[in-house]
């Protein structure tokens, strides 16, 4: 199982991905996975999730800023290098 911290991440990609009309077959095939991989990715109950590569080839594709994929809620302070680290590292992090 993912965590709800990966799953908030992987849901803001997915938001991210329909609204600016792309198929999971067309993530995918820019992933270069298969439509079923990108589905287990974006199933709660799969504990598959993106790597950093993938997401960062998805926020291109997609022109949207890394921040705005990891810090989800609004902020109020300047978003500093190591904020963005932490919240990658507790992506990354595995129950």
């Amino acid at each position: 199982m993912k965590t709800e911290y990966q799953y908030k991440i992987i849901t803001n990609l997915k938001k991210a991905r329909e609204k600016a009309g792309y198929s999971q077959a067309e993530i995918a095939k820019l992933l270069e996975i298969s439509t079923g991989q990108l589905g287990n990715i974006e199933s709660y109950k799969q504990p598959h999730k993106y790597t950093l590569t993938q997401i960062v080839k998805i926020c291109d594709l997609l022109k949207i800023n890394i921040e705005n994929v990891f810090f989800h809620e609004s902020v109020n302070k300047k978003i500093t290098n190591r904020m963005i680290i932490d919240k990658i590292i507790e992506y990354q992090h595995q129950k």
